[in-house]
């Protein structure tokens, strides 16, 4: 699925899954699935039955949903969060070691250093979007587009 937000376009082609989620009760059935662009924003693909949380309203028909599927972005903290429910449900789906490698502690204690990067206007423009969207800075917006490679 391919979605455009707030001039972002999120693609479940091209981004990187890290984990799902599967709630399996009848109409409230639903599956998510935590996905990582290349840029480093995350976002989340849900697909779910009439009574899911990704259910559509029926235009026309008050009060009635059909089965839908949206794509929704997701700050860092909001990934982190998504995950560690996920994982305590089924770590077969939302592994640990994937959880340490974009989570853990011990990657934000590492030692940074300092450089200095030359962008043109529309770049820079486009990097302070992204961190503001995203809720984290513009150096960790770079750090994750460098480390996904």
């Amino acid at each position: 699925m391919k979605k455009r937000i707030d001039t972002l376009m999120y693609d479940t082609e091209t981004a990187k899954k890290l984990a799902e989620y599967r709630h399996n009760y009848d109409d409230a059935a639903y599956t998510e699935i935590l996905y990582k662009k290349r840029t480093g924003e995350y976002f989340l693909y849900g697909e779910g039955g009439p009574a899911s949380p990704w259910a559509q309203s029926i235009e026309g028909d008050a009060g009635a949903y059909s089965s839908g599927e949206d794509i929704e972005p997701l700050t860092y903290k909001q990934a982190q969060k998504w995950f560690e429910k996920a994982n305590n449900d089924d770590d077969s789906l939302a592994p640990d070691e994937v959880y340490n490698r974009e989570f853990s502690k011990a990657q934000k204690d590492e030692v940074k250093e300092t450089t200095s990067i030359n962008l043109s206007r529309t770049a820079k423009r486009k990097l302070e979007q992204m961190a503001l969207k995203q809720g984290t800075s513009q150096s960790k917006i770079v750090e994750n587009l460098i480390l996904s490679e």
